[in-house]
């Protein structure tokens, strides 16, 4: 049996529709003392299909990548994760506080908080979700993606991307349907997330859809060692579409020579 490796380990876990892939900028743009890994989620990675109505939930992402975790060694994992990523990292560090030493979230999409207090955000995107999901349902996955895409980046983004990139994310929407839905069966209380004793870093962009931008207000007040950092004009896919910049966020961030001067 192989050893650990010895450094410490960042388990980076992606958005909705992306894959492991989304990360493929960050090994070049992190300190090589740390052990960068990109993880799939359920239904992604080579090979891999979601058939259309299969359900899943958040426990059950969770679970699927809890033993990197245990394959990282004796040390807590450091957790960095986009959207549905930060909500399954969130959850990670909910089942197993020991094994997690920080989190650091991009807009995790824990929705089924708004329901209390945010009612209409709540209806706002159960609404985008449903209709996401019916048409991917029907089969009509060009359809659903880019109702997907056009409301996370805005009116006329699929229509920038490129014909594989359509087809990529096109293919994934009968995982992201089942997303939707999990997200909706969220039970866990916000008074759950009081119990965390971990750092955890939240970004959000000032761009990106307001129920997305709720959920980080929420987490951070109720966490206690919680940072928001709030990005202007960044928009949702921000970790995607600006990887340097939220990279030097990151504990396994490279350190610049001004800031080794500095410390």
């Amino acid at each position: 049996m192989s050893r650990p490796d010895p450094r410490p380990a960042v388990l980076a876990l992606h958005s909705s529709g992306a894959g492991a892939r989304q990360w493929q900028a960050y090994p070049a743009l992190v300190d090589p003392a740390w052990h960068w890994i990109a993880a799939d989620l359920l239904g992604y990675g080579a090979g891999a299909s979601w058939p259309v109505g299969q359900l899943t939930s958040i426990d059950a992402e969770a679970r699927h990548v809890a033993p990197v975790l245990d394959a990282a060694g004796d040390a807590p994992v450091h957790l960095v994760g986009h959207s549905y990523g930060g909500t399954v990292a969130l959850q990670l560090a909910l089942r197993w506080p020991q094994r997690v030493a920080s989190v650091t979230v991009y807009e995790p999409v824990r929705f089924a908080l708004l329901q209390h207090g945010d009612a209409p955000l709540w209806r706002d995107i159960v609404g985008a979700g449903r209709h996401i999901g019916a048409l991917a349902l029907e089969g009509r996955f060009d359809a659903s993606a880019q109702a997907f895409v056009d409301y996370w980046s805005g009116t006329g983004a699929w229509q920038r991307l490129s014909g594989a990139r359509r087809a990529a994310v096109a293919q994934r929407m009968p995982k992201v349907q089942a997303e939707f839905e999990a997200l909706f069966a969220d039970d866990v209380p916000i008074e759950a997330y009081r119990a965390l004793a971990m750092p955890l870093r939240i970004v959000s962009g000032t761009q990106s859809p307001w129920p997305a931008r709720r959920v980080a207000e929420r987490l951070a007040a109720a966490v206690p060692r919680a940072e928001l950092i709030r990005w202007p004009g960044a928009d949702h896919m921000a970790p995607l579409t600006q990887p340097d910049r939220f990279a030097a966020l990151l504990p396994c961030a490279r350190r610049t020579a001004a800031a080794l001067a500095a410390a």
